[in-house]
């Protein structure tokens, strides 16, 4: 229902706006949620092949970013995909990975692996927005990853990580110190009047798109069309040959939605979202009361993916790039349905067992549906 909201707002948009058809095309594509959700229920694969490609595809990914880094000199390396969006992809699969099941040594080497491999993928690419999304959803991901997790083990955890960030600020000509003060020195740029930059022109866009927003709150100026908002504003018409003022979308989730499809399209972005989140949510609580772990990994999964996402839509918007949505949808459909088989199985095993009768509880590693399956 959520998907169809969202799909249905744009579709009124571009009707009440006259816009060209193609400006439904990405939106149309969160469709996949619902069909990858229902065939992998339906199917029913096993977990574990997931947990095990993510590891083989980020050291795959790895090694492909260090080749187009060291021999082929790119600036942003990215996999051949536009960068931003492969930078979200990354991230996103770094952090199921890192929420497989499991709680012996060889597991979490495993988990932290993705997370190792990811880390170095996104310093050499550039995008700070899936860097801090990643690093930021990681710590509340901790305690999936330890089902004992204390204070103590918390802090050792935040200084590791912390300790891990200023050493790659402090290596000498290293990325991540470079985009780090590129963006200070370009907020500094933005106070003194500049916004030819990254930083500077996310800032004025994002100006422009409220103050529209403003002036227009429930229709905004149509689906796809923040391009045209940004234009007709006093600084983009006196300087038509400002980088800042060709770019096509607001590159904020939130800011895109509310210039260009008003409120209607802000609470149907935000569905997108929180159902999902919701969802998942659900999924883990009743497979944790029932120590189902790989339903309760695969429901943090769900919701690490649902909140790195939102995190890199504050500087990027997922509708824009076709990458981009496909993976959000088919990923978050993906988890979904595992998530969901999972609790479902649940609830069959419960229903099954006798009053007073104890439950067997699945182990670490193992999936409940298979267990049932079988």
């Amino acid at each position: 229902m959520s998907v169809l909201a969202f799909i249905g707002v744009y579709v009124v948009s571009k009707f009440l706006h006259n816009t060209p058809w193609d400006v439904i095309d990405n939106p149309s594509r969160t469709l996949l949620s619902v069909l990858a959700c229902w065939v992998i229920f339906r199917a029913a694969p096993n977990p574990a092949l997931l947990w095990r490609g993510i590891t083989i595809g980020l050291f795959l990914a790895l090694l492909i970013v260090t080749y187009q880094k060291i021999q082929l000199d790119l600036d942003r390396p990215s996999a051949w995909t536009q960068a931003i969006a492969f930078a979200n992809m990354v991230a996103a699969l770094a952090l199921v990975g890192f929420a497989r099941p499991g709680d012996s040594r060889r597991v979490h080497a495993e988990a932290w692996f993705n997370v190792l491999c990811a880390l170095p993928i996104l310093v050499m690419n550039g995008t700070r927005g899936a860097m801090i999304g990643m690093l930021v959803t990681l710590f509340p991901l901790l305690l999936v990853r330890y089902r004992r997790f204390s204070a103590r083990m918390f802090m050792f955890a935040l200084g590791g990580i912390a300790a891990l960030l200023i050493g790659l600020y402090q290596i000498p000509g290293s990325p991540v110190a470079k985009r780090v003060d590129l963006a200070v020195k370009e907020v500094q740029q933005f106070q003194q009047g500049n916004v030819e930059s990254s930083v500077g022109a996310r800032l004025m866009m994002w100006k422009v798109g409220m103050q529209y927003f403003v002036e227009h709150p429930w229709t905004g100026a149509g689906v796809g069309q923040f391009a045209r908002v940004l234009r007709a504003d006093p600084y983009c018409e006196q300087r038509r040959e400002s980088a800042a003022c060709g770019l096509e979308h607001a590159h904020n989730d939130l800011v895109e939605a509310a210039a260009t499809t008003g409120i209607p399209g802000v609470l149907a972005t935000l569905t997108l979202f929180l159902v999902p989140a919701g969802l998942f949510w659900r999924a883990l609580r009743t497979c944790h009361a029932d120590n189902n772990y790989a339903g309760v990994s695969l429901g943090g999964a769900g919701l690490a993916v649902v909140m790195a996402s939102l995190i890199s839509g504050l500087t990027q918007v997922t509708t824009a790039h076709q990458a981009n949505v496909v993976f959000y949808a088919g990923a978050i459909g993906m988890l979904l349905g595992l998530a969901g088989r999972e609790a479902w199985a649940t609830r069959l095993s419960n229903a099954a067992t006798p009053s007073g009768q104890p439950k067997a509880a699945s182990s670490p590693g193992e999936s409940h549906a298979v267990r049932i399956v079988a």
